[in-house]
């Protein structure tokens, strides 16, 4: 009898700590958890882990004390302020600015930029030393763990938590209870993108997101004017400046990749089946245990499909070829690229060169992709005073852009535009008479 018993109280304890561990891995994220900091990911995330820590998301805010990490010279005659008033500096790849004590004691954005690749200071041009309040510009997106109104934080740089939310509860529950593990571009929209809180108005980021949640409802994008360049946006919509990558992204066709199949799709390249999915749906393509069906898929080509989101941010984690194949076009690819590049090989010109040209303003020069993916031809660069696709990054600079044009309509269009001859010939007299 004392063992029937002992069996019934095994089973009824297995029963128990099934349940249990079942709950953990489905129950949400409680509202309380809070941040632990990235050291704690570190033991069962070894891989992870260390790919961030050499990333550049761990070198945008850190002390100046720490050796290597100040690429800016102080030494030099227009050097704004001394190393001496800074004690913390913000990236260097692109370009490096600084943080230090105002009179108040409180901390303040210190007057200059160093742009890294022209070797030289800015000390005007930007809106953010009018308004040097790191906690209200900066801390949302440059720290972990914000408390917006005293201005700490858990822990400097880009975190684990920065993308994953807060941690306390995964960790407390040995990696049964859930965290933030998604494909969704929102989570890097809270950062690479412009506008202002919704709760106050008064930050330049979404207080109280966090992912999984809904960025519309915390963070207003900054609104383009049309028809009109500004130091943020080209005139026809697309970023000017860096921190843009997200509204680039979502008015172009990889966020509505997934869209297309499953919205309006007239069938002409055949049905819809699973294996469009591998280049029409992040949550997919990203999918660790069971993948989504063509119906309950609900991402289209989101940031981490193409980049290494812990580490190599910069190198991607697929090619555009891996969907795109030799061209632009994946179905019926051999008419439509057979004229794809007019460059010759020694000209080494990929993908994004074309497709995502540099026009984008980081570091006092155009060394920036744009994530508007597309064709920006000559006449329509002309119009706007900005790079178009064939000019950009050195190439072709000694043609002018009615010379670019007669090439890009004769190679494309098997033909040469009067009338778009005489639209460009126009934008370019515009542009040169302002």
């Amino acid at each position: 009898m004392t063992r029937v018993v002992g069996v019934i109280l095994l089973c009824v304890a297995l029963i128990a700590v099934t349940a249990i561990f079942a709950w953990l891995k489905t129950a949400p994220v409680p509202e309380t958890s809070r941040y632990v900091g990235s050291p704690s990911c570190e033991s069962c995330h070894r891989d992870e882990h260390r790919a961030w820590r050499d990333s550049q998301h761990t070198k945008m805010m850190r002390p100046v004390t720490r050796p290597g990490v100040v690429v800016a010279d102080f030494a030099a005659d227009s050097a704004p302020f001394g190393i001496a008033e800074a004690h913390w500096a913000i990236g260097g790849k692109w370009e490096q600015q600084f943080m230090g004590r105002d009179a108040n004691g409180d901390e303040t954005l210190l007057p200059g930029a160093w742009h890294v690749a022209a070797q030289s200071w800015q000390t005007v041009g930007w809106d953010g030393w009018n308004q040097p309040i790191p906690k209200q510009r900066c801390h949302g997106c440059h720290t972990v763990g914000l408390d917006p109104v005293s201005g700490k934080f858990v822990e400097p740089n880009i975190g684990c938590e920065s993308c994953h939310g807060p941690g306390e509860w995964h960790a407390k529950t040995l990696g049964l209870g859930a965290i933030a593990s998604l494909a969704d571009a929102e989570v890097c929209g809270q950062c690479h993108s412009r506008g202002m809180d919704t709760t106050t108005g008064h930050f330049h980021f979404p207080v109280g997101y966090r992912p999984g949640g809904s960025l519309e409802q915390h963070f207003a994008l900054a609104q383009v004017t049309d028809g009109q360049n500004s130091s943020d946006y080209w005139g026809d919509g697309r970023a000017r400046s860096r921190h843009e990558e997200f509204p680039d992204w979502n008015n172009g066709g990889h966020a509505d990749s997934l869209k297309i199949l499953q919205d309006g799709y007239d069938g002409r390249f055949g049905p819809v089946v699973e294996d469009c999915l591998r280049c029409h749906s992040g949550d997919y393509v990203l999918a660790r245990g069971p993948k989504p069906d063509v119906a309950s898929a609900r991402l289209g080509v989101t940031c981490s499909v193409c980049h290494n989101v812990h580490g190599d941010l910069d190198q991607p984690r697929i090619g555009c070829a891996d969907c795109h194949g030799g061209g632009a076009f994946h179905h019926d690819s051999e008419p439509r690229n057979a004229r794809h590049v007019p460059c010759p090989p020694s000209a080494r010109v990929d993908c994004v060169d074309c497709h995502m040209p540099k026009i984008i303003s980081i570091g006092g020069a155009m060394q920036f992709h744009s994530h508007a993916a597309g064709i920006i031809e000559p006449q329509h660069a002309a119009k706007w005073d900005m790079p178009s696709s064939c000019s950009q990054g050195g190439c072709h600079a000694e043609l002018d852009p009615v010379g670019l044009q007669l090439r890009f309509d004769a190679f494309y269009r098997g033909r040469v535009s009067l009338s778009s001859t005489i639209s460009l010939a126009e934008s370019v007299q515009s542009a040169v008479s302002k």
